[in-house]
């Protein structure tokens, strides 16, 4: 299976997807995905060891991926959360 690292996390670790994947072009904080067959995401580290969550099963399709965030209403502010 193929190895595509979708996003790189603090503490050197990363979420990695395995499988027929082709990435379109980032469009602001999202990129889309096209996924043929199965896939596996994974969050692991950049030697391949698991890390702390279990493998998800992607199916075929068009996926968004998208940047978590997060709103903090007594401040009022919002920011990016880092896995």
């Amino acid at each position: 299976m193929k190895k595509q690292v979708l996003l790189k996390g603090k503490g050197g670790h990363q979420h990695a997807i395995y499988g027929n994947v082709k990435t379109d072009k980032k469009i602001g904080d999202f990129a889309e995905l096209q996924i043929k067959g199965k896939a596996l995401l994974k969050h692991e580290k950049p030697n391949g060891d698991f890390g702390e969550h279990k493998t998800l099963e992607v199916e075929s399709g068009n996926w968004v991926l998208g940047k978590q965030i997060e709103y903090n209403s007594f401040k009022r502010t919002i920011s990016q959360i880092w896995d």
